[in-house]
């Protein structure tokens, strides 16, 4: 049985305290899986053994089945695996799911550890040295949206969402304080402008060829520079990504909140556009990848066959 937000709260309260703490968390919008999602489940409770684990489920399904599913010796493998039910609609749908996350009673279910990894179950964990990205104490970091690793894009920024690691204080700061979320303006009229020159160079957009829509842009982008329509609640509202909000949004908001350059949130994790990415930083190994099998799934394999080796003994 899964435990109620105020049950999975008296058990976070027994967690050890690590020098720099995290608990893996891994939402369930089913538990149909593909056996590659867990096939990377099993390998990720074998390289982050010395962390506890939260299966993140809906109220209306049991996860105690996925973890007869795993097996015995899968779930020994880590410190402890937890099962915590959200409502339904919390899973129901990527919107619901991504207003979770921006909502601070999601961060007070851990706010017994340092830090909580999301790990979705289309990532791949390739390296067990998440306690040297623990020690950087970066509020947010995910894998970085790179573009076309040219110049900046209009959605350039310290990334993704679905392998990322989150500073469970700092995600606090931040959806506690009503005030700043529905009053300090997120944009203003300088960065919008040069957003909207990207947005013409990044998509070599034909302002001649369909001008409304061009007009209909910059109107969007006008909108944003006034009132209630620029600030972080109005985002949060209409269901901005929640690794766009906080990967790109809330540094407007909040000076104080520490994203990791480029280069560094590539060596965390890697999503989109892997060779490039990997050799323009000179990366050797990332910590992880992010929707592997949907970006160049060959590479990923061939690049680091012992890391994925669980994955190719399922597909052989």
């Amino acid at each position: 049985m899964g435990q109620s937000p105020e049950d999975f709260a008296a058990i976070t309260l027994t967690s050890q305290a690590d020098l720099r703490s995290c608990v893996v968390v891994v939402p369930l919008h089913t538990l149909e899986l593909e056996a590659s999602e867990v096939s990377a489940l099993i390998h990720a409770l074998y390289q982050l053994s010395d962390y506890e684990f939260v299966l993140l489920h809906k109220h209306s399904i049991a996860a105690v089945e996925l973890l007869d599913r795993l097996g015995e010796s899968a779930c020994s493998r880590t410190r402890a695996i937890h099962c915590i039910e959200v409502a339904d609609e919390c899973l129901a749908s990527i919107d619901s799911y991504n207003r979770m996350l921006l909502q601070a009673w999601f961060y007070r279910l851990f706010r017994a550890w340092d830090y909580l990894l999301i790990f979705q179950l289309d990532a791949w964990i390739l390296g067990s040295n998440l306690q040297v990205w623990l020690q950087k104490e970066f509020s947010y970091i995910g894998a970085p949206w790179t573009g076309h690793l040219g110049p900046d894009t209009p959605d350039s920024g310290v990334g993704n969402g679905g392998l990322s690691l989150r500073k469970v204080g700092h995600m606090l700061a931040i959806f506690e304080d009503q005030k700043r979320l529905q009053s300090v303006p997120v944009f203003r009229w300088g960065y919008l402008a040069w957003r909207m020159t990207l947005f013409r160079r990044y998509y070599l957009f034909p302002v001649w060829q369909w001008p409304l829509l061009f007009l209909k842009r910059l109107v969007l982008f006008a909108r944003m520079s006034h009132g209630w329509h620029n600030t972080l609640a109005y985002f949060i509202e209409i269901g901005i990504q929640e690794d766009h909000i906080l990967g790109i949004y809330v540094p407007h908001v909040f000076p104080w909140f520490q994203l990791p350059p480029m280069p560094e949130a590539a060596a965390f994790a890697i999503e989109t556009n892997p060779r490039l990415t990997r050799d323009f930083y000179a990366i050797q190994r990332p910590f992880g990848c992010h929707a592997w099998e949907k970006f160049d799934r060959d590479f990923w394999i061939k690049t680091y066959p012992n890391e994925f080796s669980s994955y190719m003994e399922l597909n052989s």
